[in-house]
């Protein structure tokens, strides 16, 4: 076994956290860390904060002294506001800290429209972070470190002490061994920040690395896991180009058709938490068991979905109208 994809303690100093990502186990998470002081990577989404508040009350960790978003994003950010509150409720507050880029993003959350059709609530009161800080957690240190290219403000944070690296989204979504992305997403993707990236992280004596979508990768899956990257994004990339010459990148079905021919993902079984997701689905399979199609699962959809935003941070950073 290589990697930890389960919530709960996945080394000394750090406990994985499923935030549900879109009502399903094992594809979100936020990582929270301790020592004399406490921390928490990452937020989770609007609807994931409080799988995050309730993990930390039961762990009487609740609230973090501080919060430190990787990025941006909806699913890494929009929780923030909901954990700020529930603090406050306990007469406590929350230090948060994000890359210096990140900061005009946060404050005005409109970019965000493109990957999820949302209410979203603008984010400020951010302590500024730059490659080369370090977050003292009072016996342990987080390490700044640039890596962009899934977005612009991307940071990564190495804890010197144990050898792990929280990666956030930075060299992809890997929620199986084999059912592995590439980082492709818009408004912001740059494939040339991508690759230097890589370089970086292959220069950091890591051992281990955490992935926000999802699990805490090490022994040999982790020392494969930048080469094993670098291939994906090819391979993804390579469908893309295809779709392109074919004039079909708006075709999500034939999307989903060739990502499944050229990567051979497997699509994992995954389980929905949420009720009326699961009624959607139960349903969506009797009517397909009518006409004696194979039945949709969790992964199904979500393959589709990411595709549908993926493809748009292809679009744009070939300047392809969408």
């Amino acid at each position: 076994m290589t990697a930890i994809r389960k919530e709960g303690k996945v080394n000394e100093n750090a406990t994985l956290i499923d935030f549900k990502y879109e009502g399903a186990a094992a594809v979100g998470g936020v990582y929270f860390v301790e020592a004399g002081k406490t921390c928490l990577i990452d937020s989770g989404c609007k609807d994931g904060a409080k799988y995050i508040i309730k993990s930390l009350k039961t762990m009487n960790k609740f609230p973090p002294d501080y919060v430190i978003l990787t990025h941006s994003h909806w699913d890494h950010s929009q929780g923030l506001p909901i954990i700020r509150r529930a603090a406050e409720k306990l007469q406590k507050s929350i230090e948060v800290f994000a890359s210096k880029k990140a900061i005009p993003l946060l404050e005005s959350q409109t970019y965000n429209e493109i990957l999820k059709k949302i209410k979203f609530e603008n984010i400020t009161d951010i302590s500024p972070l730059k490659e080369g800080d370090s977050i003292d957690l009072e016996g342990l240190n987080l390490k700044v470190i640039d890596v962009p290219g899934h977005n612009l403000d991307h940071i990564a944070l190495y804890d010197e002490k144990t050898r792990n690296i929280f990666v956030g989204d930075s060299i992809g979504i890997k929620i199986d061994d084999r059912a592995f992305l590439s980082p492709i997403m818009p408004p912001n993707w740059n494939e040339s920040d991508y690759l230097n990236t890589i370089d970086k992280l292959k220069q950091i004596k890591f051992e281990s690395i955490s992935l926000a979508h999802y699990g805490y990768i090490f022994g040999e899956e982790a020392q494969n896991i930048l080469h094993e990257s670098q291939q994906i994004f090819e391979l993804e990339n390579k469908v893309y180009k295809i779709a392109e010459k074919e004039g079909k990148l708006d075709d999500i079905n034939y999307l989903v058709e060739l990502a499944v021919r050229e990567m051979n993902p497997i699509i994992p079984d995954l389980k929905l938490e949420n009720f009326f997701m699961r009624s959607i689905l139960s349903v969506m399979n009797s009517i397909r068991g009518i006409v004696r199609k194979k039945p949709i699962t969790v992964g199904d959809i979500m393959l589709k979905q990411i595709l549908e935003t993926k493809v748009k941070g292809y679009k744009i950073s070939k300047g392809i109208r969408w």
